[in-house]
């Protein structure tokens, strides 16, 4: 949605050859020609037959120069710059936020649909390396890991990227007919149990690829989950506040102030599984109950309470434990929900 690109050089040469012949008489050999006597350092004139033939000569030796200048240009010269334009049609605007714009779009070989998002180059400076494709962007460099086969059919794909001037711009795919998560609940009101239940297994299925694939997420939230409208399948996207995973606790933040675990609030450190958890249990309970699970994570102690409506049967006590737990494990299961 891979892969560095160079910019196009133009070579140029030009070769010129110039060839005289002629003949030169001294006065010792002179000849006679038509009655006249040649002087010394008269430059004759070729026969026709000799000059056809040296003529003849100069144009082979001009074509070879040529063929062998332009063999070796030829070979200096860069590939062809790839341009987005050439190969993906931009459609219309599908949505705008603080990470840049996202199109949809045709992939003009085979009319794929795809997404084309554009990434400024003010919003990130941060550059990953990636084996093979040396220090990349890092949104690129995290999707091209967790892309790279196997891939999983619960994350979003990055087909292409391309590194313009002020911005990045990634070929996504784009599964249709669908829209994100918040959307869909927002039309079609609260999930039931068993459609949450399915979600919950593909979207835990996604962050145990990223996971294997040494990713961190840091953004789950119904908003960076696309279901389609046909199967009910999601996918994970958008990896702009990610990171690659660590055993150790992170010290920095990006991402959804909602969704963030109590520890951040509390000593501004936390550990990348029981964050996830964290961040997903308030999914789950979000796309159930239409809410927040508390008035804010900032204020959860071990005194708040977890009320659920009275119309969910199961599945409580595990989100509740969870989404309870103001001292998590850093060795805590990600399978754990």
């Amino acid at each position: 949605m891979s892969k560095a690109h160079m910019g196009e050089r133009r070579a140029s040469g030009r070769s010129r050859s110039r060839s005289v012949a002629f003949t030169q008489t001294s006065a010792l050999d002179a000849d006679t020609r038509d009655g006249t006597t040649e002087l010394p350092g008269y430059l004759a004139p070729l026969s026709s037959e000799l000059a056809d033939s040296v003529s003849t000569d100069q144009r082979k030796r001009k074509r070879r120069s040529s063929s062998q200048q332009t063999a070796s240009t030829s070979s200096r010269r860069p590939p062809a710059k790839r341009s987005r334009r050439d190969m993906y049609a931009k459609g219309p605007l599908l949505g705008r936020g603080g990470f840049g714009s996202v199109f949809a779009g045709i992939r003009r070989s085979d009319g794929l649909p795809v997404a084309i998002k554009y990434v400024s180059k003010d919003r990130t400076h941060t550059r990953l390396k990636v084996d093979g494709q040396g220090r990349l962007p890092l949104e690129v460099a995290l999707m091209t890991r967790v892309t790279s086969a196997p891939a999983c059919p619960s994350v979003l794909q990055l087909l292409d990227w391309f590194d313009r001037p002020r911005r990045y711009v990634l070929i996504l795919e784009r599964p249709a007919p669908c829209q994100d998560l918040q959307s869909f609940c927002e039309e079609n009101g609260c999930l039931d149990e068993r459609l949450a239940k399915k979600v919950l297994v593909q979207l835990i299925a996604a962050l145990k690829h990223c996971e294997s694939s040494g990713v961190l997420h840091r953004d789950v939230k119904p908003e960076n989950l696309l279901i389609s409208k046909e199967s009910q399948d999601i996918k994970l996207l958008d990896f702009g506040c990610g990171d690659l995973l660590k055993r150790s606790a992170y010290k920095y933040f990006a991402g959804t102030p909602a969704y963030a675990p109590p520890e951040w609030f509390r000593r501004h450190r936390y550990n990348a599984t029981p964050a996830t958890v964290w961040s997903v249990g308030v999914t789950l309970y979000n796309i159930l109950c239409d809410r927040f699970p508390f008035r804010g994570a900032q204020k959860v102690t071990s005194k708040s309470r977890l009320i659920f409506p009275r119309k969910l049967s199961t599945g409580r006590a595990g989100v509740a434990e969870e989404l309870r737990r103001t001292d998590p494990d850093p060795e805590l299961p990600l399978l754990r929900l």
